[in-house]
């Protein structure tokens, strides 16, 4: 393993190339992502649909939402433990067919306790297929640039899904989203041929000489064992904030008497402004590191939400939902860019997933509790600045530890 993306190669060296470098395995990777986590960033458009749809409350929608996320954590773990073991094509196959079956299922069904389980189902193929590519880009040097391109990739997809997913279930109702998934599953399978078959090997058409003096020590063999857990423990409590917020934003604007088309025009607008974010995120990367960046994310983050508990207005919901898009944007690149420069392996990267759908699979459902109990948005948005705050608190310890013990990933790019 080496810390070859964390700290920039004297110029009389140069990084040691891989397979993972590979500008096609890095395409097949991002492409594999952002198909695998497709549900998720469509999910407030899916949510809706499945309400005007099929009929179901709020606390039926918040299980339905959990029940893909939870699939997404099962997966992630399974492929973490297989990533270095088992063939990565295979795996990646396996997951696409789970996915194309059940989201075909799921338009074969319109009764409660049926459609949990197939979605639940549903999350395992997409989140084999998510955990995959995330593990692939954490095995390549330049992690901060290339996770930066998986995100503006996932905010322009993101765009589409929130513009189309509205026309698409007015014509063919929420059946007709599950059929999109399907196809898009279909397309991606043309791309796993890209991805590398095994873990992390020296490229033998790389054109650079392995030296001594170019291998370096791991940041994992000078860091206590917690430290890549207590990344993973902050991601989970980000995404406190992410799975609530994001499942029931939406509906949050129904309740607070904004139309159809401004909320999914906000929505799908607000996502369109962080593509710019990549860029600033990489330029601000390349300057000060990741390390600062994500904490200064955190603080602004939990700000914003403890403002829209207090009021959600025309004006505070654009503003919201604008804001939030960004420093979501900036946090996961952060995160990923983090745990990628701390272990190149893959294996803690593979865990994201996990990670993120552990309280991904929770959020919504206790936020659809806290709906059903009458504290309003306001208690969600409650919910998501805590875990916000907790996160903020992990990564300070982290960052603490990676200044005493490894300073050249402390604030590497």
């Amino acid at each position: 393993m080496t810390t070859a993306a964390a700290v920039a190669p004297a110029p009389s060296q140069a990084p040691v190339l891989t397979d993972f470098d590979a500008p096609k395995t890095i395409a097949a990777a991002v492409i594999i992502s952002i198909v695998g986590n497709a549900v998720f960033i469509g999910m407030p458009m899916l949510v809706g649909a499945m309400a005007d749809s099929l009929g179901f409350d709020e606390q039926q929608l918040g299980w339905l939402a959990s029940a893909d996320l939870s699939g997404i954590f099962v997966a992630s773990i399974v492929t973490s433990l297989l990533l270095n073991r088992v063939n990565r094509r295979a795996m990646a196959y396996l997951g696409i067919a789970i996915a194309i079956v059940t989201n075909y299922l799921s338009t074969t069904l319109n009764t409660f306790e049926p459609l949990v389980a197939v979605r639940v189902l549903s999350g395992i193929g997409g989140g084999i297929c998510y955990a995959l590519g995330v593990a692939t880009l954490a095995g390549s040097h330049h992690t901060g640039r290339n996770y930066s391109i998986l995100l503006f990739a996932l905010v322009a997809v993101n765009a589409i899904e929130l513009y189309s997913f509205p026309v698409i279930s007015e014509r063919w109702n929420v059946d007709g989203i599950f059929l999109f998934f399907c196809f898009a599953f279909v397309l991606v399978a043309g791309f796993v041929r890209w991805l590398p078959a095994g873990p992390l090997t020296p490229d033998a058409s790389a054109k650079v000489e392995v030296t001594p003096e170019t291998k370096e020590d791991s940041a994992l063999d000078k860091l206590p064992a917690w430290v890549p857990w207590v990344c993973l423990a902050s991601v989970s409590a980000v995404y406190v904030n992410v799975g609530a917020f994001w499942a029931f934003i939406e509906r949050a604007g129904v309740d607070a008497g904004l139309g159809d088309d401004f909320i999914a025009n906000t929505l799908a607008a607000g996502t369109l402004f962080t593509l710019t974010g990549c860029a600033v995120a990489t330029w601000v990367s390349n300057r000060v590191g990741q390390s600062k960046p994500l904490l200064s994310a955190l603080v602004i983050m939990t700000f914003l939400l403890v403002g829209l508990a207090f009021d959600i207005n025309p004006v505070s919901y654009v503003i919201g939902a604008t804001l939030f898009n960004f420093m979501w944007l900036f946090i996961d690149i952060f995160q990923l860019g983090t745990i990628g420069n701390i272990d190149h392996s893959g294996r803690y990267a593979a865990l994201v997933p996990a990670a993120q759908g552990l309280t991904q699979s929770i959020a919504p459902a206790f936020a659809g509790y806290l709906l059903v109990q009458g504290t309003g948005y306001a208690g969600v948005m409650l919910l998501c600045a805590v875990g916000t705050a907790i996160a903020f608190v992990g990564y300070r310890i982290v960052y603490r530890q990676l200044k005493l013990r490894v300073p050249e990933v402390a604030d590497a790019a």
